[in-house]
């Protein structure tokens, strides 16, 4: 027996303090990274403790950008320099604890962090798990009542290990084999290629491209205004099919001014009018990526931002997980609005006072509830919060606040008039109930052109004595460009941008898009080059204004890329493999198998792609290999400007390795060997400072950061 019957295993510090605060109200002992009473431990990883190892560490041969493809039999796994000590703790745990409660988050990749970190030390123990939603002392409670044994989960970790190692493969090999191969023709940034990031940035481009080519056309419509029982109401001309274009509109105004003439001063009367009596549901709850769109459009937070701040109320233990793709919350959380309602009246969120608690409305659905549930408020009183997390706070509350208010009820009138031998059609809505929509105005669609907000009552075969007739000049408007709210959504409905013809475009739907909740907002982040820190990189989108702009190299990467790689096809259908996986309907060896076909194709692309040439003025063509031109860096470390080939292949023939060039007022400073020729490498060595001609081994004294041919040299 060990030293502990039980280790539970979070994959945070802040959820295994919560673990602890459960088990132990009055208080345990605290360790360095753990938490311990008795028989039974609390420990926690800081995220993603462990992750894949880098090329070099498959070999040193791999340290050199040209040697591409690196594709592993057996996967290596490294510690984060900074998890270094907790990591040894958690070993330590491991080897003296006879069971382990796997206490990840409840998704794919909360149950890969934790397994891995078992498998990496070879556990041998039992293993169960724990799934936590929220971290309230009810949620709590329902979770430790729900322990598994882990074996169940070993579909979702396998998935998990395609996510990453497909991420791998894709990331490390393509952007070396796209970077090699485009720098050839002179390019200096680096290409970056992402299963995720690539399409997602194709969207964007391929909006821009339909917005820079879009042509505005006039079109017209005829407008009809009617009168009946003091009541104004408008219908819109019906025009034949034989009058409309391809794209049906009419775009020659004689036409619409013939049609006029036509309708004169015709009798007017109701062809048909149908009421249909209509009911609409509250808004579900939040999802993640349903609750970045909304605050970006309401308030222009980036996602990042409604990610950190939801993730910090969930610390708070105000709401549940914040990393949630599902709507749904599960029925047997209904009785918890009883607890969770009064706390919501008195923090005044709209409709909390009239909420019913014994109502069920379509959220509370098992069935459809996945690894998460929707972010819900816990019931926990919120007290001081800054204003950003009020706003989101107050979204989240008054969305589950709606859930327990009455439908909104309603008559929908569509109609359609003869005059002159023309049709006209017009729609209305009666309210009879306003229901949850009075506090939700938000969910109301802006009227169409040719729907009334009052009518009076029709019947078919009355006239209409009353009406006028107007032309209305309009024209095509060009699609929006996204902001970082739609192109979250347009990456979490992914299937919306698969060609119709595609056979598993209806299977694409069950995917819940392409990346995570948790990953959506870095991968935009990214392409605008603000979220990788301490790394220099062309940004391949801008924001102007709010809205998300590809800069010139964001569509150059797009055009000089494999079309497969770019389309959300490929992405969104390796995601629905993933879900296979996870249903255990997939090998991870098959799927692994299929990312490394499409690793193959990709580098054969590349290797025969013609990049269209880059050339700037004042380029220097490089001396050592005579194809690339010598690219100006920055070295963080020294502080200084460099030189070095465009083309990582390029190294010095006698040396094998890179060459780099000093920095002389912004140009290279080439420097070569007077007796052989070789390009001469800068020295700095105890202080001193040379210039030394690798290839003949003599050297030469530094005179003002150029070499000294005419004074006192040697051979080294």
């Amino acid at each position: 027996m060990g030293k502990y019957a039980n280790l539970y295993l979070a994959e945070k510090p802040d959820i295994g303090r919560a673990i602890a605060g459960y088990l132990w109200p009055d208080g345990a002992e605290k360790g360095t990274g753990f938490i311990a009473k008795g028989d039974t431990c609390v420990s926690w990883a800081f995220g993603h403790i462990l992750g894949l190892a880098q090329p070099e560490e498959y070999g040193e041969e791999y340290k050199l950008w040209k040697n591409y493809p690196i594709l592993p039999k057996t996967w290596k796994l490294h510690a984060a320099a900074n998890c270094q000590e907790q990591l040894k703790v958690i070993r330590g745990l491991l080897k003296e604890s006879d069971t382990v409660i796997h206490a990840g988050d409840p998704d794919r990749e909360g149950q890969l962090l934790i397994d891995e970190i078992l498998k990496y030390f070879g556990y041998k123990g039992t293993v169960k798990r724990l799934l936590i939603h929220a971290k309230d002392a009810v949620s709590l409670a329902r979770a430790f009542d729900s322990i598994e044994d882990n074996r169940k989960f070993e579909p979702l970790y396998a998935a998990g290990l395609g996510r990453e190692r497909a991420d791998w493969l894709i990331g490390m090999n393509l952007t070396r084999a796209y970077t090699v191969n485009a720098r050839r023709y002179g390019y200096e940034s680096t290409f970056r290629i992402g299963r995720v990031k690539i399409p997602t940035l194709a969207l964007v481009v391929q909006r821009d491209e339909k917005i820079q080519n879009f042509q505005a056309e006039k079109y017209y419509e005829i407008e009809g205004d009617f009168q009946k029982d003091g009541i104004s109401f408008k219908a819109l001309w019906k025009p034949k099919e034989e009058l409309l274009d391809e794209q049906d509109r009419i775009k020659d105004k004689s036409i619409a001014q013939a049609i006029l003439m036509k309708l004169g001063d015709a009798a007017v009367t109701v062809d048909k009018a149908m009421y249909k009596d209509c009911c609409q549901a509250p808004p579900l709850p939040y999802s993640l990526d349903m609750l970045q769109e909304e605050a970006n459009r309401k308030f222009g937070y980036s996602p990042k931002d409604v990610l950190d701040t939801v993730q910090a109320l969930y610390e708070k233990k105000l709401v549940s997980y914040p990393r949630s793709d599902c709507s749904y919350i599960p029925v047997s959380q209904q009785v918890d609005s009883k607890r969770i309602l009064p706390l919501l009246q008195a923090e005044k969120i709209p409709g909390a006072e009239q909420a019913d608690a014994s109502r069920q409305s379509r959220a509370f659905n098992d069935q459809k509830v996945s690894a998460h549930h929707a972010i819900i408020p816990t019931g926990e009183k919120p007290g001081q919060l800054s204003e950003q997390k009020t706003r989101i706070y107050q979204l989240i509350a008054k969305r589950y606040v709606l859930q327990f208010l009455p439908e909104h009820t309603f008559q929908k009138v569509t109609f359609t008039l003869l005059a002159g031998g023309e049709r006209f059609a017009g729609s209305g809505k009666l309210t009879k109930e306003l229901g949850f929509r009075q506090y939700e105005k938000d969910t109301e669609k802006k009227p169409e052109s040719s729907e009334n907000l009052r009518l009076p009552e029709l019947h078919d075969g009355e006239a209409i004595a009353q009406h006028a007739y107007a032309i209305c000049e309009k024209k095509t408007t060009p699609p929006k460009r996204f902001t970082e709210g739609t192109l979250l959504a347009a990456m979490a409905n992914i299937w919306r941008y698969v060609a119709t013809d595609n056979p598993n475009r209806d299977k694409l739907k069950e995917v819940k898009g392409i990346g995570t909740p948790a990953t959506r907002d870095t991968i935009i982040a990214e392409l605008q080059a603000a979220g990788l820190k301490g790394k220099p990189v062309e940004p391949c989108l801008r924001k102007a204004k709010n809205e998300l702009v590809p800069t010139a190299f964001g569509i150059e990467l797009i055009h000089n890329i494999a079309p497969s790689l770019t389309v959300p096809d490929i992405t969104a259908e390796m995601e629905y493999k993933l879900t296979e996986i996870a249903a255990g309907r997939l090998s991870l060896v098959d799927y692994t198998d299929q990312v490394i076909n499409m690793v193959h194709e990709n580098i054969q692309f590349a290797e025969q792609h013609e990049f269209p040439e880059q050339e700037k003025e004042g380029q220097v063509l490089c001396p050592i290999c005579g194809q690339g031109h010598l690219a100006r860096k920055f070295s963080p470390k020294t502080k200084k400007y460099f030189y070095v080939c465009s083309d990582p292949a390029c190294v010095s023939k006698t040396t094998g390795r890179r060459v780099f060039f000093e920095d002389d007022a912004g140009h290279p400073l080439i420097a070569k060997c007077p007796h052989c020729g070789e390009v001469l490498v800068h020295i700095l060595k105890n202080g001193n400072s040379f210039w030394l001609c690798a290839k003949c081994s003599n050297f030469f004294n530094d005179v003002g950061g150029h070499p000294d041919f005419k004074g006192r040299g040697g051979r080294s």
